[in-house]
């Protein structure tokens, strides 16, 4: 047992090594590999859009909606994963309001944010109360591509779009994000962050956990954004 043991460290760790020679193709981060085959089909991918035309387009987003975005209102149904998909989803949403439909106002924006935040705090008020009945089925709805979660994020950029501003730190800070999120996701710093400097299962009970908590996040961004 010892021995097989051993050999599943030995043969993880080698994966990892080899995996980390050519990360991108290996897929040792998911969000580059997907978003660096998506930059290698965006050419393909716009060019074939606009031949479709405004009224297929539409369809093609109404399609593409009721298969993965509606669908994700449905706990225990399978949607889009994190990959390339989830990528080319979006581009086909987001470019059919960037080429042919109007502006949301400000009120649209804010009462589209408001429905998403809405089912995030209905889905997670029903997980808890089945919790409560003994039944451990949580159905969040936070997923990386789900409805809401695209809905309150595509809302931020259009709020941020309208503001005209400059900052320095948020700058720095913005362009530090991809170097924290490499760091942080590598498999070898994953392992030694969160199962063995900070486990924070053993913080859930303790006084302020949630101020601890926040400071260790603060910290390990700040030390790899260093």
């Amino acid at each position: 047992m010892a021995f097989f043991l051993v050999f599943d460290r030995a043969d993880f760790g080698m994966k990892t090594i080899v995996r980390s020679v050519a990360p991108t193709i290996m897929g040792m981060w998911w969000y580059v590999t997907a978003y660096a085959t998506f930059l290698a089909l965006l050419p393909f991918l716009s060019k074939g859009l606009r031949a479709l035309g405004e009224h297929m387009h539409y369809a093609l987003a109404i399609t593409v909606l009721a298969i993965w975005g509606l669908t994700s209102f449905i706990p225990g149904t399978s949607g889009v994963n994190d990959s390339v998909f989830g990528f080319i989803y979006l581009f086909i949403l987001i470019s059919a309001y960037k080429w042919y439909m109007k502006p949301f106002t400000l009120k649209q924006t804010w009462l589209m944010t408001g429905i998403g935040l809405g089912f995030f705090l209905l889905y997670t008020c029903a997980s808890v109360m089945l919790s409560l009945f003994g039944i451990d089925k949580g159905i969040f709805i936070a997923g990386s591509f789900k409805l809401p979660v695209i809905m309150v994020g595509f809302d931020m950029f259009l709020l941020f779009d309208r503001l005209s501003f400059r900052s320095r730190i948020i700058n720095r800070i913005a362009r530090s994000a991809f170097a924290v999120y490499l760091i942080t996701d590598y498999p070898a710093t994953r392992t030694l962050l969160w199962k063995h400097l900070f486990v924070l299962e053993n913080l859930y009970q303790q006084p302020f956990a949630i101020l601890q908590i926040l400071g260790i996040l603060l910290t390990i961004y700040l030390v790899s954004a260093l």
